[in-house]
C-alpha cells in the first residue's frame, strides 16, 4: 500500500489509468489472476508470483490491470528493479496504447526499432501486429532485410524518415523534422521518438536476456551491417541546419525557472495546457523542469512518467553512482548528446571517475586504466551498443560486480538516457552560453 501511494503521488494524473479495481483491466474486461503469471526468461530465471517481493507484486498487478493484461517480454527482467521497472512499464504503456498515432505508423516504428536492435522476439510479436494493423507485407519484408520500403502511405513515410534518420545518424534533418511536425504535430513528433526509445529499452533487455521465442518459432532477423538504411554520414553526421536557441522564464508559487529549446519553442507556464502545468507543478516539487523537460512536456502524460522515472534512475538506483555515471557517459557518447555529456562529465568525476577516463570516452577511446568494476560495466554497455548483445563472459563479469538487480539498473539507466538523448538531439537542445561542446561526431563512438 505504501508503494501504491508513493507511485500515485510521484506520477500524478498519469497514474489514474491504473487506479482501478483489481478484478478489472483498463479495458474493463475481467482481469486474469496475477498469481497465475507464467514468466519466461533465459539468463534471468523466470520468477514466480509467490516468491516476489511486495514491490514486484505491485508491478505485476499494474501490468495485469493495464492494457497489456500480462507480463510477456521484458518484464521478467525489469522485475529485478521493480520501482524503476514499474515506471518504465507505465511509460511504455502510454507509448504503445495512448499516443494517438495511427496504429500502422506506431507498429512500423516498433518493428524498425526491433530491426535496428535485432530483437528477435520483439520483431516476431510486432510483425504480426503490424500486419494486423494494415502494414503491407512487402513493407515489413523490406524492413526485415534492411531496405527502404517502397509504396508507403504518406504518413507512414514521414514517420519512417524520422525514425530512420534518428536511429542511423542520431540527428534529424530540418526537412524531415518539418514534415513530421506538419503531419503529426509537436506531440506526435515527441511520441514517435518516445515510442522508438521505449522499444529500444525493451530490445536491450530482451537481447541481454536472450529472451526465447515461442516453441516452434525460428529467428527471422539476420545480422546486417546496416539493419536500417543509413542516412548521411551515419553517426558522424553533425547537427543539421542552423540552430536557433531560445529561452523562456516563468515564476510559479515563488519558484522561477527557465525552459530552453530550439526546434521546440520554450514554453512559459502561462501558455501551457492544464496537463502541462500539472507536469510542471510536479517537477517543481523535485529537481525542477530541467534538461529535456521542454521537449517531454509536449506529451505530458508520458512526459510526467518519464521525468519520474528519471528521478528514480538519477537518485535511487542500487548500483554505485560511479558505475551509473559511467553508463550515462557511454550512452551520451554513443548518441553524441552534447548537453547530456557536459552535465554528466562533471557528475561522473564527482562520483569517482577520473578526468583522464572521461576524456578518453569523450574522444572515442577506451580508457587506459580502469578498476575491475569499471571495466566490467564499460565492456557490458559498449558491447551492448556495438553488437546488440553481450557475451556470456561479459554478462557474467558484470553480474558478479553488481548482481542481477544491478545489471537491470544499468540497462534501465542506459535505456532511459538513450530516450533523453533522442529527445535532445531531435530538438538540437542548445547548450548554455558558457558551455562549449566537447564531443566530435564520429562513426565509431564506442571502441
Amino acid at each position: 500500500m505504501r508503494l501504491r501511494i508513493f507511485c500515485f503521488l510521484a506520477i500524478g494524473f498519469a497514474q489514474i489509468a491504473h487506479a482501478q479495481t483489481p478484478a478489472k483491466q483498463a479495458s474493463g474486461k475481467q482481469m486474469p489472476d496475477p498469481r497465475s503469471v507464467v514468466l519466461v526468461g533465459d539468463r534471468f530465471r523466470p520468477l514466480k508470483y509467490d516468491e516476489m517481493t511486495p514491490e514486484q507484486k505491485t508491478m505485476i498487478d499494474h501490468l495485469f490491470a493495464g492494457e497489456r493484461g500480462g507480463a510477456r517480454g521484458p518484464f521478467n527482467v525489469l522485475l529485478r528493479s521493480p520501482e524503476a521497472g514499474d515506471l518504465a512499464a507505465q511509460f511504455g504503456g502510454v507509448m504503445r496504447f495512448r499516443t494517438g498515432l495511427p496504429r500502422d505508423v506506431s507498429e512500423t516504428i516498433i518493428i524498425m526499432t526491433g530491426r535496428n536492435w535485432m530483437a528477435q522476439y520483439e520483431w516476431t510479436a510486432h510483425k504480426a501486429l503490424a500486419l494486423q494493423n494494415g502494414v503491407k507485407p512487402e513493407i515489413v519484408e523490406a524492413i526485415a532485410t534492411g531496405k527502404r520500403p517502397t509504396g508507403m502511405p504518406a504518413k507512414m513515410e514521414v514517420a519512417y524518415n524520422l525514425i530512420d534518420e534518428l536511429l542511423t545518424t542520431h540527428q534529424v534533418s530540418d526537412a524531415t523534422f518539418r514534415a513530421a511536425k506538419g503531419t503529426f504535430g509537436e506531440k506526435g513528433v515527441v511520441d514517435m521518438a518516445g515510442l522508438s526509445g521505449w522499444y529500444g529499452l525493451v530490445s536491450m533487455v530482451l537481447d541481454v536476456d536472450r529472451y526465447p521465442l515461442a516453441p516452434g518459432s525460428e529467428p527471422e532477423l539476420k545480422p546486417l551491417e546496416h539493419p536500417l538504411p543509413v542516412v548521411g554520414a551515419g553517426f558522424a553526421t553533425s547537427i543539421p541546419g542552423t540552430p536557433s536557441p531560445a529561452a523562456a522564464q516563468s515564476t510559479v508559487n515563488g519558484k522561477t525557472f527557465s525552459l530552453r529549446g530550439d526546434r521546440f519553442r520554450p514554453l512559459t507556464y502561462q501558455e501551457m495546457t492544464p496537463e502541462q502545468k500539472q507536469m510542471t507543478d510536479h517537477s517543481l516539487t523535485g529537481r525542477g523542469p530541467v534538461g529535456m523537460f521542454n521537449i517531454a512536456v509536449r506529451s505530458p502524460e508520458a512526459g510526467d512518467l518519464l521525468f519520474t522515472m528519471g528521478d528514480r534512475v538519477r537518485f535511487h538506483m542500487a548500483v554505485p553512482d560511479k558505475l551509473k555515471e559511467l553508463t550515462i557517459l557511454l550512452t551520451a557518447r554513443y548518441w553524441g548528446a552534447q548537453f547530456e555529456w557536459l552535465a554528466h562529465h562533471r557528475a561522473g568525476v564527482q562520483a569517482g571517475l577520473s578526468e583522464s577516463q572521461v576524456k578518453a570516452i569523450g574522444e572515442a577511446r577506451r580508457p587506459a586504466e580502469m578498476s575491475p568494476d569499471e571495466e566490467a560495466v564499460y565492456n557490458f554497455i559498449t558491447e551492448l551498443f556495438r553488437t546488440r548483445g553481450v557475451s556470456d563472459r561479459t554478462f557474467a563479469a558484470v553480474k558478479n560486480v553488481v548482481g542481477e538487480r544491478g545489471v537491470v539498473d544499468l540497462l534501465v539507466t542506459a535505456g532511459y538516457y538513450q530516450i533523453v538523448s533522442m529527445y535532445m538531439n531531435l530538438d538540437r537542445l542548445p547548450l548554455a552560453e558558457n558551455q562549449v561542446a566537447e564531443l566530435k561526431y564520429v562513426a565509431k563512438p564506442l571502441p
